[in-house]
């Protein structure tokens, strides 16, 4: 049997804060069971590395493009 959920690893930002609020929203309403809420609790820690992932590139984009324009001025 297949895993339904796409790969963290493929999602974008948006789309893995938005699938990590409603794991949070499901819990949190007690909408879903003890073993439910534990395979939810794990998709959540990969969604946060995934979330990490993207803001580290990015930050690490931006300061690099900084840098760039810092020594274009000078």
């Amino acid at each position: 049997m297949t895993d339904p959920t796409p790969d963290t690893a493929e999602l974008r930002f948006e789309d893995a804060i938005a699938e990590l609020e409603r794991i949070i929203a499901s819990i949190d309403a007690g909408e879903i069971g003890l073993e439910e809420a534990m395979v939810a609790h794990r998709r959540g820690r990969m969604l946060v590395s995934r979330c990490r992932e993207v803001l580290d590139t990015v930050s690490k984009e931006l300061e690099t493009a900084s840098d760039s324009a810092a020594e274009e001025a000078d």
